[in-house]
């Protein structure tokens, strides 16, 4: 679904993060027609998804909501949050790069469950021939004393750029 209309009569004037992420991202999606994606925008609120589903067993969907003044990167069960620091395009453009490393095998999501139950999730980026951690989240609570296991979450739709995020 690809038909996305801006009516400035209904804008709201704190916008333009919505309306700068909406813009690049459709530049790049139009780039990569196999990428599946689906759009859900509120306009007069400057609110906006774009949904990504997981294309294979071993990978994630990504979610990705923009709100007035921060994006929200939904990948599987983990997640991570870009406040608006700078310039609503450069945020658009970091939250748009570091879910194009998330679409490739650049980047991986480690799970790490206990008693089989998932609790904590880490954002890993290949870098210089290893896996870094770049961010994580977790559960306040968890089964402490549940026997310890992992799973790793891998998507392949684009290829790995050559730098890409930090």
């Amino acid at each position: 679904m690809d038909t996305i209309i801006f009516d400035r009569r209904e804008m709201n004037r704190d916008s333009t993060l919505c309306q700068s992420f909406v813009r690049q991202a459709k530049e790049a999606l139009s780039h990569h027609p196999q990428i599946k994606h689906e759009w859900s925008i509120n306009a007069a609120e400057g609110h906006c998804i774009l949904d990504i589903p997981k294309e294979c067993d071993s990978g994630f969907p990504i979610t990705v909501q923009v709100r007035l003044k921060e994006i929200i990167i939904i990948a599987g069960r983990a997640h991570t949050n870009l406040d608006l620091d700078v310039n609503p395009d450069e945020l658009a453009a970091h939250a748009l790069g570091f879910v194009r490393d998330l679409l490739s095998p650049a980047m991986r999501i480690r799970e790490r469950l206990a008693g089989g139950k998932p609790y904590k999730w880490i954002f890993e980026l290949y870098q210089d021939g290893k896996w870094i951690a770049e961010e994580e989240c977790c559960l306040f609570f968890w089964n402490y004393i549940g026997k310890r296991t992992e799973k790793i979450y891998q998507n392949r739709i684009l290829s790995a750029r050559e730098n890409p995020v930090e």
